[in-house]
């Protein structure tokens, strides 16, 4: 028997093994190729597109309905493709972000490949005021209102003199595409930090590019303050997102557990909003960078364009007041970068515009010019411009139904009181494109409580993947309706931007040169800083108002008419066919104006000059 005084051993505590993983899903097989074999399918197709696609039949359908099978089925590709590679038992980040951007290319980017040019009037509108930037390096006085924001302009003229380019071409045919995927990358890092997991911020960024229609994509200074916009936004919801806590153990809101006695609403608000926000769990130097990255864009947001800055400051305010975002210093940051910027550079606008500043008031003018003054055109145009109002209402109560789901995951109304932020435009006097700006500063966070609403459905039932998968299809394909409606009158020729270059080149500087219709064709691609454009004459808003009388009140040295003139006539403003042609014989009737160009419908119009006069021809 051994001796019980002797000390004993025990056998040291055996830790419990860890269970064994599961198998890794399989990769390999034909899955793995399927979406790259669909995004190299739909970049091919592209070529073929662009030579199947019949820019002469243009009309008030726009772009889709002259658009060939290959563009169609190019666009189905990449929707494929995003979708068997999200459905993937391991989705690839590389090939789902190819994926994407090929996406954008079939789909924002069809009119760039199909069309000989940059579509957009307006965007050769900036082209001219960069190149008058690019001249002295200073903005073009009393010329337009957007000169007071010249940082956009600016900052392309100093890119177009450092790479020795005389021409931005074919930075304005591609920036839309460019530009769109730079928005993408925001959406998808908002996503990530408001709904978490591996797909659902891809298909929270294909949803907000299948509702994005609003056409602010263009070279622009609000597509660049879209990316200013996103970036503290990302940085507020991202690294520097917190949740209230309450050290001394008082319950606030949402309560702390069941039992917890409640307290009364305002004790509630009162301890919310005095209980300060934890500390983001980042290195100093981190927390740093990003204060400076975001300080730095909302500083260079208030320069670059009007609206922009005000959403965004409003929607950090938001964030600051429920104790959402650490480093409230921000908003103090874009409030005195708006200042004074309005109270130095912009001092001369503002002084006349407070109404913009204050707001009209005139809610009901507001809708009226945004929506149904609109509503104007043959049967396409009108088809087209309902589907522009019945979209922003689907996002919004598709928005209202992932609230309700994200609700429920995080007791958070906050994300809907970012996306109505905007709506306080309403009440400005900015125009009639107001309503643009307000989809589209909602539209991020909309598209990503749209995305937690379809990401309930899928769970709820399986089988919805499939559903969704040709909802996507069908959303593409109304975006290049709805985006391409317009494209009749917004489509421009290399000739025509030849043609207004060489008027300009050949106009002597100081003289009028004027558009026989504004708003349409490249008429102010060039002398911005040289040559008048007229003067705003009552019931004259276009020349061809009134061919005859409004020539005569404008009395211009130069008269430009475009194909686009002709067919915004025909398809918005319900004119006969070649309605143009002939208030360009009207005007040469009066014996005053002779055509010294003309090819089909581009037209050049020259001022006769008197005889007996010195240097007049005899």
């Amino acid at each position: 028997m051994a001796d019980l005084d002797q000390p004993t051993t025990t056998l040291p505590a055996q830790r419990l093994r860890p269970p064994t993983p599961p198998p890794a899903p399989p990769t390999g097989g034909i899955n793995r190729w399927l979406s790259p074999a669909f995004a190299l399918a739909a970049v091919a197709l592209l070529p073929i597109a662009a030579a199947t696609t019949d820019l002469s039949a243009l009309d008030g359908w726009g772009l889709a309905q002259v658009l060939g099978p290959a563009a169609w089925l190019s666009m189905l590709c990449a929707v494929a493709a995003c979708v068997i590679e999200l459905w993937s038992p391991r989705p690839r980040i590389p090939m789902l972000g190819t994926a994407t951007a090929v996406l954008i290319l079939c789909s924002y980017g069809i009119p760039s490949v199909v069309e000989p040019a940059a579509r957009f009037s307006t965007a050769w509108l900036i082209s001219g005021f960069v190149d008058a930037m690019a001249g002295d390096g200073r903005p073009v006085e009393g010329y337009d209102a957007r000169f007071y924001w010249p940082a956009f302009f600016a900052q392309w003229a100093w890119f177009r003199d450092a790479s020795g380019a005389t021409q931005l071409d074919e930075v304005l045919r591609w920036f839309p595409p460019v530009i769109v995927a730079v928005w993408a990358i925001g959406i998808y890092a908002l996503a990530r930090s408001m709904l978490g997991g591996h797909r659902a911020p891809w298909a929270a960024a294909w949803l907000f590019l299948g509702l994005n229609w609003i056409e602010q994509d263009y070279f622009s200074p609000q597509a660049t303050g879209i990316v200013l916009m996103l970036t503290p936004l990302v940085f507020a919801l991202g690294p520097l997102a917190t949740r209230r806590t309450d050290a001394a153990g008082v319950p606030g809101w949402p309560k702390p557990h069941t039992e917890a006695k409640r307290l009364a609403l305002p004790r509630r608000w009162l301890v919310a909003a005095l209980t300060p926000p934890n500390r983001p769990t980042l290195p100093p130097r981190q927390l740093l960078l990003i204060y400076f990255c975001a300080a730095l864009c909302l500083i260079a947001v208030a320069p670059t364009h009007q609206l922009t800055p005000f959403a965004i400051i409003g929607q950090l305010v938001v964030l600051a007041i429920v104790g959402r975002f650490r480093g409230r210093g921000l908003v103090l940051v874009g409030i005195v970068a708006v200042v004074v910027y309005i109270l130095i550079a912009g001092r001369d606008f503002w002084m006349n515009q407070l109404d913009m500043i204050i707001g009209s008031g005139d809610a009901g003018a507001a809708v009226q010019a945004g929506v149904s003054d609109r509503l104007a055109g043959d049967d396409g145009q009108v088809v087209v411009k309902l589907l522009r109002i019945l979209i922003p209402g689907l996002t919004w109560l598709l928005a209202i139904v992932g609230l309700w789901v994200y609700w429920r995951r995080r007791r958070d109304l906050t994300p809907i009181a970012l996306a109505a932020v905007p709506m306080a435009f309403a009440a400005q006097g900015y125009g009639s494109e107001v309503f643009l700006r307000i989809v589209l500063f909602g539209l991020p966070i909309l598209s990503i409580l749209g995305t937690d609403a379809l990401r309930w459905v899928v769970r709820w039932r399986r089988g919805m993947e499939k559903v969704l998968a040709v909802g996507m299809a069908v959303l593409f394909g109304l975006l290049v309706l709805i985006r391409g409606g317009n494209e009749s009158y917004m489509i421009v020729y290399p000739e025509e931007v030849a043609m207004a270059r060489e008027v300009y080149a050949t106009t002597p500087p100081g003289l009028e040169v004027v558009p026989l219709v504004s708003g349409v064709g490249p008429y102010a691609v060039d002398g911005i800083d040289t040559h008048s454009r007229g003067n705003s004459i009552e019931d004259c808003n276009d020349l061809a108002d009134d061919p005859v009388r409004c020539v005569d009140l404008q009395d211009p040295d130069v008269i430009v008419s475009f194909e686009s003139t002709e067919a915004y006539g025909r398809d918005l403003k319900l004119k006969p066919p070649g309605w143009s042609l002939d208030a360009v014989q009207q005007i040469v009737a009066t014996g005053e104006y002779v055509i010294t160009y003309q090819n089909g419908f581009d037209v050049v119009l020259r001022k006769v000059e008197p005889t007996g006069l010195p240097g007049a021809p005899r």
